[in-house]
């Protein structure tokens, strides 16, 4: 999955929210607060109230340009990275990608039907999420 969208914020405070983001992930699902520079490379496990557990590994994170993770689960494997450039001093182009990596013939075609069905959904549940973060600049 592939979004581009120009938010009206700027480019640090995107990235600043995002950051506050993936920390607060981290306290909640290891019990310890780390610093934005602990970033990259940082490991840690996942579990949902679901049950399903993934391992997370926070592969970039550089100031106003770039923040990216795997999440590893035992049927599929993401990529997700969140690509930031400065448009004016107030607008911020995100360019936000998605690789989803089946482990199995069936998650595969789950994942296929799925992205037929629901892609729509998700991108504009994706893209509200974006400007809900961007709204925070002007609160």
């Amino acid at each position: 999955m592939k979004i581009n969208l120009t938010l009206n914020v700027p480019v640090e405070f995107f990235y600043h929210e995002l950051m506050e983001s993936a920390l607060e992930d981290i306290r909640v699902h290891v019990g310890k607060k780390i610093s934005w520079r602990e970033l990259p490379g940082y490991t840690y496990d996942k579990k949902w109230a679901s049950g399903r557990q993934a391992k997370m590994h926070i592969d970039t994170a550089i100031p106003s340009q770039a923040y990216g993770y795997t999440m590893d689960m035992p049927d599929q494997k993401f990529i997700v990275e969140y690509r930031l450039e400065k448009k004016s001093d107030k607008q911020t182009v995100l360019m936000y990608t998605e690789e989803n990596i089946p482990k199995s013939s069936k998650v595969k075609a789950n994942n296929k039907f799925g992205e037929l069905a629901l892609g729509w959904l998700r991108k504009r549940k994706f893209k509200k999420m974006a400007q809900k973060m961007a709204q925070e600049y002007y609160k």
